[in-house]
């Protein structure tokens, strides 16, 4: 399961009450941008939620000795998302790591044909907390997003 199938599924499970939008650099004033590997928003309330895929447990670890932790203002909630087979076999350490972050898990069924596994969304195992002192998106920065996303998904 790569980083890309991940963001499909969770495009395909939310796209009919938000804008999902995979891969998207985040600029946050006065500091560097990082990369944010899914993210998705509704038009009526105007936060981000962002999603960190994590595909194995060490990919999982090293994400919280990254430089920047998420911290763009936008963002209301962060998920991490990983395949059930992960969480399963490091359910304790996750759980440990995760603090007031969220996490999605994706299920993916072995089908013995020539197509591959199946894929689903596997639902939410923890919700995040909202964080504070974050605020919404203006209207520049609601369009930015709305343009990015239009040539994300066309451009796949």
């Amino acid at each position: 399961m790569t980083e890309h199938d991940i963001q499909v599924v969770l495009g395909k499970h939310l796209f009919r009450n938000n804008i999902c939008i995979p891969n998207v650099s985040m600029y946050c004033p006065g500091r560097t941008e990082y990369e944010a590997d899914f993210i998705y928003f509704d038009l009526k309330i105007q936060y981000l939620t962002e999603v960190e895929i994590k595909t194995d447990i060490h990919d999982f670890r090293r994400d919280f000795k990254k430089k920047r932790y998420h911290d763009c203002k936008n963002v209301k909630y962060l998920y991490y998302a990983m395949p059930s087979c992960v969480y399963d076999e490091y359910r304790e350490e996750i759980n440990n790591m995760l603090g007031d972050a969220g996490l999605i898990i994706i299920d993916e069924t072995d089908t013995d044909s020539y197509s591959g596994n199946l894929l689903r969304f596997g639902g939410f195992v923890k919700r995040a907390k909202p964080r504070k002192e974050v605020y919404p998106l203006s209207d520049k920065e609601l369009m930015y997003y709305l343009r990015i996303g239009c040539m994300k998904w066309v451009s796949r």
